[in-house]
């Protein structure tokens, strides 16, 4: 019985290469977003302590003024953590959608294959019915004679 061989095989490979590479990028993405949302939490939970440690005391000109622009720096930089959390979640989700695309294409790649060697064991099985026909007849006329 001969062996099949999938035509399409380095293409599979590829798409398979393709596909794993955009998962990856993906787990790469998410991973910076949770970094990007603990440090938001960090710099939610330093206005917070900030905010009630000097809130219980009294506090010089000198002093309110430099928890002002603590605080006021600390706002900024949460804003940008939360325009980098956008800008991540944006191209997560572009990369989202590549990496759906390359399954896609994979999994076509794949049901392909499977429809050719369907057709390979068809054509392999036909074969092996006529040698055995043969094979028959030829005993057949052995026999009779």
């Amino acid at each position: 019985m001969a062996k099949f061989i999938y035509k399409f095989e380095s293409i599979q490979k590829v798409k398979g290469a393709l596909e794993k590479k955009a998962q990856k990028e993906v787990s790469v993405i998410d991973l910076e977003i949770d970094i990007k949302k603990n440090e938001y939490k960090k710099i939610i939970n330093e206005e917070n302590e900030s905010h009630n440690k000097f809130k219980k005391k009294a506090v010089s000109v000198g002093e309110l003024k430099f928890i002002k622009g603590y605080e006021l720096c600390l706002k900024k930089k949460r804003a940008e953590i939360l325009k980098d959390i956008n800008e991540l979640n944006t191209k997560r989700e572009i990369k989202m959608k590549e990496l759906v695309q390359k399954t896609k294409e994979h999994k076509i790649f794949n049901k392909l294959e499977e429809k050719y060697s369907e057709v390979f064991q068809q054509v392999q099985n036909k074969l092996e019915l006529g040698v055995i026909d043969e094979l028959a007849t030829q005993k057949f006329v052995r026999r009779d004679k």
